[in-house]
């Protein structure tokens, strides 16, 4: 069979590197122990169980995939040697390393990788089932997998290959229902630099280096984990020494604090977690483009960086996609006028009548709720700067604060668009790995439940869904790239939600602990690569 692209491994980690007895080439700074404040609910770190974007990270500690993405957010071989990809982009054929083993010493082989794939199809809903999903056949011939797509999958090496954590066969083979099997040592066998040997959720983690990896021994010895219930808990334990770095971003106030303690620093740079504004598009007011169009024209994006964020943040694009996105379209024009804003709605005959300073639309008033967190301090504050913002188009804007499990229930019921939505307007985000794959765009704004897996506008469109399949199945790096334009102009023409700004990542941390943090584009230090050695990253 032809092949249209395959990608290689490169020599030093498909060699196994270890680290050289030459200090200017060695990778990350050394340490015997690393220890980690996370604040927020976790879950087992297991494939199954984890809950949160700081698990998943975490979980790329203990399993590997047969991709890994590099510093650049690129995918680059790592179980798998090398990738070809067939001409029709239905067959992706990998062989495997033969250096790789279990935790237990058992080796990682062909078979694992076929069995897993077809585990997570037949397993519990969840990230992995659906990065699968595509997938008609994965089968091993000796050393070498080959998976056979239903269709064309543009993302198929971002989203599944360097995402799905390969499981030991022999391990999960007995087990029907993984989100139901114990944790324990007869589960809890990875492949990757280091394992989870306790695990306490709600107060603590520890793993510890897996000197056998293939890619070199680990720089650090043991890492744990501390929970903490909030960012002020951790924040204090790394001011008193109790830990040397924390997994998720500190609050903007936190930077002068610890930049100021002697022995403390905040890594600081641009990641792909976006801050939204988004609507039911289903009901009025925000069924009517027209009100979307003024809402975005009158929101003051630089006030809600400087105010809320201290500067610590990107003000949003009304296209959605990050600056830093090799896909960004600078030519999508993101607009604050005040004025402009209050003469479309002019001029779509939403005015108001009776001088009350609120609009009416139809002869109801422009009167909504817009949810937002309670626990988070953030959120809360855009929020309140936006009903300030809005009221100046003559919108009437109730600020409604939630727990967490409330507004997921009202914004998103069980994380499934195909149940609908009971809200007006929310202040919501998405994670980094949203923005890091473009063809997540299609998911934000397809109609169908099943592929537009992120609309919770319940937004319809029947030139964004003919987008968003193109996105889905363009292989062609220009062509992916033009459909990914056009998108962006139909999201910024047509606003089914506000991108308001793009959070940058802050992480306190102690550099005399443990200085060989290595952030990979947009998605933050907390991965592997900053656990094993230079030469070995891909």
């Amino acid at each position: 069979m032809a092949a249209t692209a395959t990608l290689l491994a490169g020599c030093s980690a498909g060699g196994g590197a270890t680290p050289t007895d030459d200090p200017a080439a060695e990778g990350p700074s050394g340490a015997e122990i690393v220890r980690m404040a996370n604040f927020g609910q976790e879950g087992n770190i297991t494939p199954h169980t984890y809950e949160t974007a700081t698990g998943y990270n975490l979980l790329g500690l203990v399993y590997d995939s047969l991709l890994q993405i590099d510093e650049d957010g690129v995918p680059q071989p790592w179980l798998a040697e090398e990738l070809t990809i067939s001409d029709d982009g239905l067959t992706y054929t990998m062989p495997i390393r033969d250096d790789a083993v279990w935790h237990d010493g058992e080796p990682l082989t062909a078979e694992d990788v076929a069995f897993s794939f077809d585990y997570y199809q037949n397993g519990p809903p969840g990230r992995f089932r659906t990065a699968v999903s595509a997938v008609e056949s994965a089968t091993a011939d000796s050393d070498t997998v080959t998976v056979q797509l239903t269709q064309p999958a543009a993302s198929f090496e971002l989203r599944t290959l360097a995402e799905v954590p390969i499981l030991p066969e022999h391990i999960w083979s007995s087990i029907p229902a993984p989100d139901e099997a114990p944790f324990d040592d007869s589960t809890n066998v990875g492949s990757g630099p280091y394992r989870l040997v306790e695990s306490d959720p709600g107060t603590s983690y520890m793993f510890e280096m897996n000197p056998d990896y293939f890619a070199g021994t680990p720089t650090v010895e043991e890492i744990r984990v501390i929970q903490f219930a909030n960012d002020a808990g951790a924040v204090a334990a790394l001011r008193s020494g109790e830990v040397d770095m924390i997994t998720r971003s500190v609050t903007p106030e936190q930077i002068p604090v610890l930049n100021s303690q002697e022995g403390l620093s905040v890594l600081e740079g641009p990641e792909y977690v976006t801050t939204l504004l988004v609507f039911d598009t289903q009901k009025e007011p925000f069924s009517n483009v027209a009100v979307r169009q003024a809402m975005d024209l009158a929101t003051d994006r630089e006030l809600l960086v400087s105010d809320v964020y201290l500067g610590a943040a990107i003000p949003g694009n009304a296209g959605w996609v990050h600056p830093e996105s090799p896909f960004f379209d600078e030519s999508v024009e993101t607009t604050f006028d005040v004025d402009a804003a209050n003469a479309l709605l002019d001029d779509a005959g939403i005015t108001d009548s009776d001088g009350d300073g609120v609009r009416e639309l139809d002869g109801e008033p422009l009167e909504v709720e817009l949810l937002a967190v309670s626990s988070n301090a953030l959120r809360m504050r855009i929020a309140e700067l936006l009903a300030s913002q809005y009221a100046e188009i003559g919108m009437n804007i109730e600020v409604a604060s939630l727990d967490q499990e409330a507004f997921d229930q009202l914004t998103w019921p069980e994380y499934d668009v195909a149940l609908g939505r009971n809200y007006d307007m929310a202040v919501f985000g998405w994670s980094a790995p949203t923005q890091a794959d473009i063809g997540q765009m299609g998911a934000l704004v397809d109609s169908d439940p099943t592929l537009g897996n992120l609309n919770i506008m319940g937004y319809v469109s029947d030139e964004a869904d003919a987008l968003a399949a193109e996105l889905r199945t363009e292989s062609d790096p220009d062509a992916r790239a033009a459909v990914a334009d056009e998108l962006q102009a139909l999201i910024a023409e047509e606003l089914p939600l506000i991108t308001l700004l793009y959070p940058n990542g802050l992480y306190g941390h102690s550099p005399a602990a443990f200085d060989g943090w290595t952030s990979i584009t947009g998605q933050g230090p907390i991965n592997k690569l900053s656990f094993i050695p230079a030469d070995a990253r891909p």
